[in-house]
């Protein structure tokens, strides 16, 4: 069995991301993990190891979450989607094509979060732990205190609903809708959802964010196609480097 100390330094961080995850707010998911983590030491001689530890431990945080999202309104997708068209302007001329492109893939992000937030909070909890952090269908079912074919059905409607917002608003899923991304960058910075000066000169964290992006872009089109065998998940990654052709991650250029 583990001690605490053990559990903390392991788990802390996947908590404070499905969190943030849930609640899109870092210093609430700061607090929510720090909740959790009292809840469960105050609690540890009663764990009887009926389920994975990470389980019961995810189980305390969601419902945490809820707790917390409870109090607040859930956005709309027509919330989103009117955000989006209302808020889109040029970009700084002064901004370069490498800033400009570090910052999209920061508005990238926000825009899943922003999804997430518009599904119900069921849906969200299953998709955040199904898909986004890969927890086997029992364990989810386990977390959410329902049977693994509800789960999947939450899970299939989650996918349904964020792919439907997709189909529509975004270029990646559609090539005849327009991108916008880049045109939300200042509103962005504004509200300080995004960080700024995210770029330097060092290699390491511009190809990190690259990664970081192409590896949640994958995950998403992932689980979206399921369903539709013709959704081609090659073509579509394809299409995204042909579009993208620039990313370093790619790129031939010998380190300086």
């Amino acid at each position: 069995m583990q001690t605490p100390d053990l559990l903390y330094k392991k788990y802390r961080k996947p908590i404070v991301n499905l969190a943030y995850r849930m609640t899109g707010i870092m210093d609430d998911a700061e607090d929510i993990a720090q909740d959790t983590f009292i809840q469960a030491f105050k609690n540890f001689e009663k764990f009887r190891g009926d389920s994975n530890v990470y389980t019961w431990l995810y189980r305390i945080a969601v419902n945490n979450c809820l707790l917390f999202l409870k109090s607040k309104k859930r956005s709309k997708f027509s919330d989103l989607e009117s955000l989006i068209e209302t808020v889109s302007s040029p970009i700084p001329e002064e901004m370069t094509e490498i800033e400009k492109s570090a910052y999209i893939n920061q508005v990238k992000d926000g825009c899943l979060s922003g999804l997430l937030r518009c599904l119900p909070l069921q849906q969200r909890t299953v998709f955040i732990l199904g898909v986004l952090l890969d927890l086997p269908n029992d364990q989810v079912a386990a977390v959410i205190g329902k049977s693994e074919n509800a789960t999947r059905i939450l899970i299939h409607r989650a996918r349904q609903n964020i792919r439907e917002f997709m189909c529509n608003n975004c270029s990646l899923f559609d090539p005849q809708n327009k991108c916008r991304c880049e045109n939300l960058i200042s509103f962005s910075l504004k509200q300080k959802w995004i960080k700024e000066n995210v770029v330097t000169t060092e290699n390491i964290i511009y190809t990190e964010a690259e990664i970081k992006s192409l590896k949640r872009l994958i995950l998403l089109y992932k689980s979206l196609s399921e369903n539709d065998p013709s959704f081609r998940l090659d073509q579509k990654i394809q299409q995204f480097l042909d579009k993208n052709e620039n990313l370093r991650i790619f790129s031939s250029e010998k380190v300086k």
